[in-house]
């Protein structure tokens, strides 16, 4: 099940937008979804869990504008599938700079949000995975989806997994690990750090971020990793 939440103070505008989903589901019955509606971008940036899988943004909410929503949303969130609901071409086209997926303009028609949400399931199905990892602790045994961790690293012979909450030291080597999460868009980017392509934010010459940590990215590694990064961000557009 997708979760989408959406950010719009006009109710006309957010049941339009919930009754176009409705319709969606009728011509796609494996789109399955759960929907939270906020008019207010500060009660949206204060409940937000980073677990939302598409964020529809109004870019002209009365309390703040939606790209510094997405700009809050990304220090936190840097998976979210970000579309933003719009009347001004520019305000949208300035999304991006916040790693926005798309935008519709208003009023929204059908044929183009079916088309555009076409799309960013098409993506999502690309990005998701269903590999688990079992983990063993001096205290337990544990299955972690592949889709919580951000990056996997060699650390004094021990591999540390790290998440969005903790990291979990582990045996092993990182050419195990890459064989486990094989087809689950883990690449290296050095000899030591295996990355999650999910929660890469940026690249910088020769760092990458990944959720909030700065990685070095090898020269060895470099061409590998972008072209891996440039597929997997493209999905299947």
């Amino acid at each position: 099940m997708l979760k989408i939440i959406m950010l719009e103070d006009q109710q006309d505008q957010a049941d339009r937008l919930s009754a176009m989903l409705e319709r969606y589901t009728q011509s796609h019955p494996a789109f399955v979804y759960s929907l939270q509606h906020y008019t207010q971008s500060v009660l949206l940036l204060t409940g937000y869990q980073c677990d939302a899988d598409i964020l529809f943004l109004d870019i002209q909410v009365p309390d703040m504008l939606g790209i510094d929503v997405a700009r809050k949303i990304r220090e936190k969130d840097p998976r979210v599938m970000i579309i933003f609901i719009t009347m001004l071409t520019q305000y949208a086209i300035e999304g991006y700079s916040v790693g926005s997926f798309d935008y519709v303009l208003k009023p929204v028609r059908y044929e183009e949000f079916a088309t555009k949400l076409d799309r960013a399931c098409r993506v999502l199905a690309h990005q998701s995975s269903d590999v688990t990892l079992e983990v063993r602790t001096k205290e337990e045994v544990r299955r972690i989806n592949a889709n919580d961790i951000t990056y996997i690293e060699v650390a004094n012979h021990d591999i540390l997994i790290h998440t969005g909450t903790e990291t979990i030291r582990q045996w092993g080597s990182l050419k195990q690990f890459e064989d486990q999460l094989a087809g689950a868009h883990f690449v290296r980017c050095n000899a030591c750090y295996l990355v999650n392509l999910k929660y890469v934010r940026s690249l910088n010459g020769d760092t990458v971020r990944v959720h909030e940590t700065d990685l070095p990215v090898s020269k060895n590694k470099r061409k590998d990793f972008l072209a891996s990064l440039a597929q997997y961000k493209g999905g299947s557009r």
